[in-house]
């Protein structure tokens, strides 16, 4: 009897041992920091005051909450990837990003961070073959990374970032033509880049970014990824029904900015694909960076009194998520 009892036991301890093995926690951070400026135009307002305060306010969000994935858009200079790098790398990030710039010096804008024992094994960075006349200042595309961990049997994943072309619409249906067609071309673009990163099948993946899309607003834009074979949204999937507005017209930065009129909508996503070698499931979501910042106001006209503003004219979305691997 005692030897029965002792093997059922270990058969219960090897199994808890097992399920702990198999599923990997990991937290999840997209964030558009809005910090383009062209010709001495903010597209977002007061973008050197913010882009001096984003590192201190990343990095404590990321200590704060144990973040383990962090993408971000829109740092444009290398003194911004800079700043940022040296913010995160105390707290045992490992940071990538596009080099090269366009005409008028602007980078691709993606900066991608995982924090230890997470480890970039390789990476690349592909620009987008279309895009409008605006979007082109930039080199946008998808950066492309092979995670690992290694204190977890060596369990990789594929992460996608990227920042896709914005749309000018009314009341969330498009107006330029032109636009939704350079989306269409980026969205396949990304797909097939999912599709050959995603070692026939096997590797689990993530596609995370702005795609300047979601439900609701400029729909069938956002169905072209949400609803491509085995893709799943995270806020979907852990917060089915909830809004999670990440582009809210109440944000100063946006209700000063220069897309006032565009309706709330979720427009930062993070998508999983499944693979044989790995399982998501989203445990939870929500949107975070959504509250003013000590020492950052916008005057929004002469004689007006400050308004104190979060740090971009996008909320961030966060999502915590489970890997599980095959065994």
């Amino acid at each position: 009897m005692k030897r029965t009892t002792l093997a059922i036991a270990a058969i219960l301890l090897s199994a808890v041992f097992a399920a702990s093995a198999a599923a990997v926690p990991l937290k999840v951070l997209t964030y558009n920091l809005g910090l383009l400026r062209v010709f001495g135009f903010n597209f977002v307002p007061t973008v050197r005051e913010r882009a001096e305060l984003a590192p201190r306010e990343i990095a404590r969000f990321a200590a704060e909450q144990s973040v383990d994935v962090i993408v971000l858009q829109e740092i444009w200079k290398s003194s911004q990837v800079k700043a940022i790098t040296e913010a995160l790398a105390p707290l045992g990030y490992e940071v990538v990003r596009p080099k090269g710039c366009t005409l008028i010096g602007k980078e691709g804008g993606l900066l991608v961070a995982v924090r230890q024992p997470l480890r970039i094994v390789s990476w690349s960075f592909t620009q987008f073959k279309k895009s409008t006349f605006i979007d082109s200042l930039a080199r946008k595309g998808v950066l492309q990374a092979l995670v690992e961990n290694p204190g977890v049997d060596g369990a990789q994943f594929v992460l996608l970032a990227t920042h896709t072309v914005a749309l000018d619409t009314d009341q969330g249906t498009p107006v330029d033509e032109k636009q939704v067609a350079a989306l269409k071309s980026q969205a396949v673009h990304v797909l097939s880049i999912l599709e050959q990163a995603y070692a026939a099948g096997s590797l689990p993946a993530l596609l995370v970014g702005d795609f300047n899309v979601g439900p609701g607003y400029a729909d069938a834009s956002y169905r072209l990824i949400a609803d491509a074979p085995g893709i799943r949204e995270a806020g979907v999937v852990a917060a089915p029904g909830e809004a999670l507005v990440t582009w809210d017209p109440g944000n100063p930065l946006v209700h000063f900015g220069k897309y006032p009129n565009e309706p709330a909508a979720k427009i930062d996503h993070i998508f999983m694909r499944d693979g044989s070698m790995g399982r998501w499931q989203a445990i939870e979501t929500g949107v975070v960076f959504t509250q003013p910042v000590a020492g950052l106001a916008l005057t929004p006209s002469k004689g007006a009194a400050p308004v104190p503003t979060p740090l971009s004219d996008h909320y961030g979305f966060l999502a915590e998520l489970d890997l599980a691997g095959a065994r």
